[in-house]
């Protein structure tokens, strides 16, 4: 009994780091995606200025849009939604929205909470279509877009169920055990809905 639990503890020694434990820099995307990132992510912090002025709407968007953009690519690449990266957005734009948009604070709040939970809900309930790192981008998306949480995750909903159709008649019935990394339609989601919600 003692040499089997021996056993497992020096199995468990050494196996492969969980995926969510990785460290940042093996997940940040290279080559020729993370010149697409870096541009994209510049292009739309220049939008967000361009569009918005000199206002706290346009610094919400200077943070969470190339945010999305980072996170989709890394999903897509690893089906991770890195806590590293989510987390001090939540933060910043909480702080954003607590110095210059203190009024609407509350709610921005509930419908991060809304979303988030809803996430959350979901993912506890179906984990294999649904993973946490989506919830918590949630709640960030909710944050940041307050009342123009709902068409973004519209989009997304829409977008994901247009890629879903698009595999099923390209590859049958074959690709039903297929996943499709929900953080880049939640990242599209969000971004439509910041510029055109």
């Amino acid at each position: 009994m003692m040499e089997a639990s021996t056993a497992r503890v020096a199995e468990q020694a050494t196996e492969t780091p969980a995926p969510a434990r990785r460290p940042l820099v093996e997940l940040l995307p290279t080559g020729r995606l993370r010149v697409g990132v870096v541009v994209a992510g510049a292009a739309l912090v220049i939008a967000s200025f361009v569009v918005f002025g000199a206002s706290a709407w346009a610094l919400i968007g200077a943070v969470l849009c190339p945010v999305l953009v980072l996170l989709a690519a890394i999903d897509v690449r690893h089906r991770l939604l890195p806590n590293a990266i989510v987390f001090p957005s939540i933060a910043v734009v909480g702080l954003i929205l607590a110095a210059f948009d203190a009024g609407s604070f509350f709610e921005h709040l509930w419908a991060a909470l809304a979303l988030g939970t809803f996430l959350f809900v979901f993912a506890a309930v179906f984990p294999s279509g649904l993973g946490m790192g989506d919830a918590k981008v949630g709640f960030l998306l909710g944050l940041a877009l307050g009342s123009k949480t709902l068409p973004a995750m519209m989009a997304a909903f829409f977008g994901v169920f247009l890629a879903a159709l698009w595999i099923l008649i390209r590859h049958g019935v074959s690709a039903r055990k297929s996943t499709i990394p929900f953080g880049p339609f939640l990242a599209l989601g969000g971004i439509l809905a910041f510029f055109f919600g």
